[in-house]
């Protein structure tokens, strides 16, 4: 399966929790598995990261003015953040 998302797009969760759901870039995708297309992303508000299948974010109308930039630097972080939403 081809991945519909980019490394550095601005994404939403699909069915949010909350009236303002936070925004988030895809940091990385994932190969693929059983479960389809995978992305690892973070939240622009926070460095919490977390995988998510592709069912599980839609694509943002409006581009953020200010999206944070994925590094080589930060591209690596520790993953003791990663968590699956």
């Amino acid at each position: 399966m081809t991945h519909r998302f980019q490394v550095g797009q601005t994404v939403l969760p699909a069915h949010p929790r909350r009236a303002n759901p936070d925004t988030y870039v895809i940091v990385q995708a994932l190969p693929d598995t059983s479960h389809g297309p995978q992305y690892r992303i973070r939240a622009l508000s926070s460095a919490a990261e977390c995988v998510v299948d592709e069912t599980q974010i839609k694509k943002v109308r409006a581009e953020p003015r200010y999206p944070a930039k994925v590094t080589r630097e930060n591209k690596h972080e520790s993953m003791s953040h990663l968590v699956w939403c």
